[in-house]
């Protein structure tokens, strides 16, 4: 820290006084008095006065210097430095997902579709976990797919076609069973993040359900907001959700497993 010093000038100090000459005294000879001239006082004298020493600087008597204010950004705001948030690792990811998972028993909302032909279609769809999910296709034409938590059936009412296979066959599984232990199944092969999500790598370890699922979920919260879908084959289904509501009352009725054919032996 630098300390600055002040210079003074010297003080000129002039007496105000004269001094006086001495009288001269008369001669005694002289019978009638005499009067001494008068004498003209000389100049004063002139006296330097010395100025007086600086008083010796001690820390006592250094004032360290103010804080400066922060700078402040045109307009009068206040520029304010915000920290990145820290980036998640792997196991945190993964940890973070499966509670997000776990936490979300029912849900609902829209969702929307393209498969590997890039036909798109869309509609609605309803999970209750464990197990439990409905999709019912609006668009291009009416299809439901509903799984009653062991298998999962496939309906395309205008072309009368059913289908049913069990649930552990296919990749919805891993992510519709009750509590989610993503670490200890070793069901997660990549973890990745990008553009605001996290995108996690499903395989079912049994073999049981060919592909695998690459689920996507969103960085603020870890919601699950779709997924892809990559079958034996490689071919690819997209699939986006919208409108989530989560944790909501469900009918039983939605996840009920029906072959249309069992009503037509009815009639």
């Amino acid at each position: 820290m630098s300390i600055i010093s002040a210079v003074f000038p010297l003080a000129l100090s002039v007496s105000a006084h004269a001094l006086a000459a001495p009288v001269a005294e008369a001669p005694v000879f002289t019978p009638a008095p005499i009067v001494a001239p008068a004498v003209t006082p000389g100049p004063a004298p002139v006296i330097l006065a010395e100025a007086p020493k600086p008083a010796p600087v001690t820390t006592q008597q250094v004032t360290k210097p103010a804080p400066k204010p922060p700078v402040a950004a045109p307009g009068g705001a206040q520029v304010v430095k915000v920290q990145a948030p820290a980036t998640l690792d792997r196991n945190a990811i993964i940890d973070r997902v499966a509670k997000a998972l776990s936490d979300t028993r029912t849900a609902q909302g829209r969702f929307t579709q393209v498969d590997a032909s890039n036909s798109p279609s869309s509609g609605v769809f309803y999970i209750s976990r464990p197990g439990k999910v409905r999709f019912e296709y609006t668009s291009p034409e009416p299809m439901f797919i509903v799984s009653d938590g062991t298998t999962v059936s496939i309906e395309e009412p205008k072309r009368k076609a059913y289908d049913a296979i069990p649930l552990s066959s296919t990749p919805l599984h891993l992510f519709l069973r009750s509590n989610i232990d993503l670490k200890r199944d070793g069901s997660v092969t990549d973890v990745s993040s990008s553009g605001g999500f996290h995108f996690v790598t499903l395989v079912d370890k049994s073999g049981e359900a060919e592909g695998k699922m690459i689920l996507q979920f969103r960085q603020s919260d870890f919601e699950l907001i779709g997924w892809r879908q990559i079958d034996g084959t490689g071919a690819e289904t997209k699939v986006q959700l919208n409108d989530i509501k989560q944790n909501v009352s469900l009918k039983a009725s939605l996840f009920v497993v029906r072959d249309p054919s069992d009503d037509d032996d009815r009639r």
